[in-house]
């Protein structure tokens, strides 16, 4: 079992203030009532009508509705349904810098976060496509190995951080080489030929070289590169948590700039093309639109499984808990 949207299960922390809130109201109500009739001991003669019973059956019915209703939107999942897909025979590394540079925040809410956004999105634009994981920063580690399942790679995704990084710095021809990696081989002498390609989303910064040799590999292998650049000529602070930014011997902070020429070399070099991250998010279409233009020899047809949409079932309960608060009437029976 998962939940689409896990995040707002922490609403159901607040049931407990809710209920406390309305046991609150009920105490305030029952003194009101005592001031108004005359004090404690005469308060029953203008409650026998009323049932406490009912009243509490009331309350815990909106309870459930509520927390019903917050699992609901949490979209529960279980079960694997099953789907046929075109499988076009491409096989795509997203290759994602964390190094702390992609902390900056002169793009909203901040470098990394736009590229893991735009990776879902093109997660969602492919088919029956093969599709890895690959991070970097001084050093590439593969998150996720190639597979059919664009949802686990979601998963990998939701996870990045820049403060999990164990070697600083930024080796992008590493990166790119464990990318290779990730892709296999190319196909065997006289075989059909499989597209492959690499989606790298950085800032452009390298500090450790070797991208000319790098791109050569690729270029030799038949690996298309498509390159986003996420960042602006201005540049921004790199944040350090706690409000702090990254500062250089002088005291001053250091500013990170997006580099464009690494990026834009490398993709022009292996028959890519390079876009630079908006706000619209239209490059993540035309990405799309041009892997699906690879060559697609040895398409085939496979099932790919799904998760199945469970949230009907806490919505039904939440629905029936609400009538249930809706139709009893808090009067006892006969009065």
């Amino acid at each position: 079992m998962r939940f689409a949207v896990p995040q707002l299960l922490w609403a159901l922390l607040a049931l407990p203030l809710l209920a406390a809130a309305m046991w609150g109201a009920a105490v305030a109500r029952s003194r009101a009532l005592a001031r108004f009739g005359g004090g404690p001991a005469l308060l029953g003669r203008h409650t026998r009508e009323t049932s406490p019973h009912r009243r509490a059956v009331k309350a815990l019915a909106l309870l459930a509705a509520v927390g019903f209703g917050v699992v609901a939107a949490a979209r529960p999942q279980w079960g694997a349904g099953t789907e046929t897909v075109s499988r076009k025979g491409i096989d795509l590394v997203v290759l994602i810098d964390t190094s702390r540079s992609m902390a900056a925040e002169d793009v909203s809410p901040s470098r990394l976060a736009r590229a893991v956004r735009e990776a879902s999105l093109l997660l969602d634009a492919l088919g029956g496509d093969r599709v890895a994981l690959v991070t970097f920063a001084g050093k590439p580690a593969l998150a996720c190995p190639l597979t059919l399942d664009h949802e686990a790679v979601k998963l990998f995704l939701e996870e990045l951080d820049t403060e999990a990084v164990s070697v600083p710095g930024t080796a992008l021809a590493d990166a790119l080489a464990e990318a290779a990696k990730a892709l296999g081989p190319g196909p065997a002498p006289g075989t059909e030929a499989k597209a492959r390609a690499i989606v790298v989303l950085s800032d452009g910064e390298d500090h450790e070289g070797g991208i000319d040799q790098a791109t050569r590999a690729l270029h030799q292998a038949g690996i298309v590169v498509y390159a986003v650049g996420c960042g602006t000529d201005g540049g921004a602070p790199i944040p350090e948590g706690d409000g702090a930014y990254k500062r250089d011997e002088a005291g001053k902070p250091v500013t990170t700039k997006l580099e464009e020429g690494p990026l834009r070399h490398l993709a022009l070099e292996t028959d890519g093309r390079y876009f630079r991250a908006s706000t619209s998010e239209a490059e993540v279409e035309e990405i799309a639109q041009s892997l699906s233009s690879l060559d697609a020899s040895g398409s085939t047809t496979v099932v790919k499984t799904r998760w199945v949409e469970r949230y009907q079932i806490p919505l039904a309960l939440a629905l029936c808990a609400l009538l249930v608060d809706v139709a009893l009437a808090d009067r006892r029976r006969g009065a």
